[in-house]
């Protein structure tokens, strides 16, 4: 847990979980994790994987209490067009020392096809980041780029993949939303890649990056911040 700050979680609400992958993970290890997405078609596709990895789905929003160590948010704020709003209603689930996982895509120099087809408002910058989250209440502790130099190739590939779909189709930006995390219709070459002796010594040399600018996305740790006067 070094890059989530020293903390050992026991309880994690994950925000737009899509397919719902992330639960394994999350009982591997040891969490217990609660999860919601606006996405009926998600809740629909991910319940069943959910229940096999102890996880608890819920169709709507649970009532914002205080009770969990962390909030995760992966790939989600970007589809939001308030998203300072956003941050608020979800610091309202931490405890008082829980902390906030997100990650956004990052660079809108980037904008591209892949975007458009995911739904995407926006991409991130890092200033407009941290600028964002104090708005919200929050502290950014830690903040990294991740996905160079794998970007580079990926970049171009989903966005080519992306166009072919957009032709000939428009959707509104809530409809291309609802399945963006459940899209599983990858690009063969990004399929043949995902494979461990290619995807984790490109994770490896990925590390080095991290705290550059040169990533497509960035991934940040955040706590809430302290009103001075108040324990």
């Amino acid at each position: 847990m070094e890059r989530t700050g020293g903390v050992n979680p026991n309880c994690i609400l994950e925000i737009g979980y899509g397919a719902g992958d992330i639960f394994s993970l999350y009982q591997k290890l040891g969490l217990r994790a609660e999860g919601f997405d606006s996405s009926e078609t998600a809740y629909q596709y991910a319940i069943g994987h959910s229940q096999a990895y102890g996880a608890l789905l819920h169709s709507r929003m649970p009532k914002p209490e205080k009770r969990f160590d962390y909030v995760a948010a992966c790939e989600v704020l970007e589809h939001i067009k308030d998203d300072v709003s956003a941050l608020r209603q979800w610091k309202a689930y931490l405890k008082d020392s829980g902390k906030m996982i997100v990650s956004v895509p990052a660079h809108q120099s980037r904008w591209g096809e892949n975007d458009i087809y995911s739904g995407h408002y926006r991409r991130y910058e890092r200033r407009e980041l941290i600028q964002k989250f104090a708005q919200a209440g929050m502290r950014v502790e830690k903040i990294y780029t991740y996905d160079f130099p794998a970007c580079l190739l990926l970049d171009v590939m989903r966005d080519k993949s992306r166009k072919k779909k957009l032709s000939g189709q428009r959707k509104s930006r809530e409809e291309y939303t609802k399945n963006s995390g459940v899209e599983r219709d990858f690009h063969p070459l990004v399929l043949a890649m995902s494979h461990p002796a290619l995807w984790l010594p490109a994770c490896k040399l990925g590390e080095l990056f991290y705290r550059t600018d040169f990533g497509s996305a960035y991934i940040l740790l955040a706590s809430q911040r302290r009103i001075i006067g108040k324990a």
